[in-house]
């Protein structure tokens, strides 16, 4: 399922009420940066991978992206096998950690 947001607030009001793995994220928003989405994201219970997109997509961006927790940068226009690689691999990621949480709470549950 694909949600589309215009602003920082409707992103955060979709990723508060549906499970989102992926979220592919201007660099730039009005307000704000991606960085407001990642700061956002990290405080869900469960953390969608960030896609930072820009048309300046240059090595400095993609240092300060990955260290700061997101998932890739991608340039613009869209390359159409990266970005497939890159939704693929983020969602692989967030599924895997889904499911190592869900484990986690079935053997506390099964520990009490």
């Amino acid at each position: 399922m694909l949600f589309k947001a215009d602003n920082l607030s409707s992103a955060q009001a979709l990723l508060q009420q549906h499970d989102i793995a992926v979220v592919l994220c201007e660099r730039d928003l009005l307000p704000g940066t991606w960085i407001d989405v990642l700061e956002h994201i990290n405080a869900l219970p469960s953390v969608p991978s960030l896609i930072v997109t820009s048309r300046l997509a240059d090595e400095r961006l993609w240092s300060e992206a990955l260290n700061r927790g997101a998932w890739d940068v991608l340039a613009k226009p869209f390359d159409r096998s990266e970005l497939i690689r890159s939704v693929k691999s983020g969602w692989q990621h967030w599924h895997d950690q889904f499911h190592m949480r869900a484990t986690a709470v079935q053997v506390m549950t099964a520990a009490s």
